[in-house]
């Protein structure tokens, strides 16, 4: 619950302070997934959970992606260890028929479209935010989340961001 701070202000020659009560291990956790398709405006989904994501919630929230968008999936994962462990890997290959994984590198959170979400996120609804409990870190992240889905053009400008396309076919140099 710890705030990024983006800007702040104080009078001339006093340092500024940001006072948090505490630090708390407690938090919430935010999975992300920009869905895009050649003919349609791009969508997000997310799904919130107090703590973390385990091996455990992700095929839960692929079965319920799967459902919600009734079509073949080509997922862009990046290492987190929850998706790579047990479980989801297990699901990821029992579902291959409607379910492709490409796995990005080790470090490339420039080719991942949602790092673009969490990057606004941080940058707009939860700037200088110091929240002083669990429900309203949620609001705030959940009321942001929203906007971004409301904003189909921000998506779009996620994936251009990344360099990828939507063009299966490959270029030629």
């Amino acid at each position: 619950m710890t705030p990024p701070t983006r800007r702040t202000w104080s009078p001339v020659g006093r340092t500024p302070e940001l006072r948090i009560a505490g630090r708390h291990r407690n938090g919430i956790s935010l999975a992300g997934i920009c869905c895009y398709h050649p003919d349609r405006a791009p969508v997000l989904l997310y799904a919130t959970r107090e703590h973390s994501f385990t091996n455990t919630t992700f095929p839960a929230l692929l079965t319920r992606l799967h459902r919600r968008l009734n079509a073949p999936i080509v997922l862009i994962w990046d290492n987190l260890s929850a998706h790579l462990s047990g479980k989801t890997l297990q699901y990821t290959k029992d579902n291959t028929a409607w379910l492709t994984v490409v796995q990005l590198p080790a470090y490339a959170p420039d080719l991942n479209p949602t790092e673009g979400v969490w990057a606004h996120l941080k940058n707009t609804s939860l700037a200088n935010l110091a929240a002083r409990s669990l429900p309203e870190l949620t609001h705030a992240a959940r009321r942001g989340l929203r906007h971004i889905q409301r904003h189909p053009a921000l998506l779009a400008g996620f994936l251009t961001h990344t360099g990828l396309t939507l063009d299966p076919t490959p270029s030629t140099p």
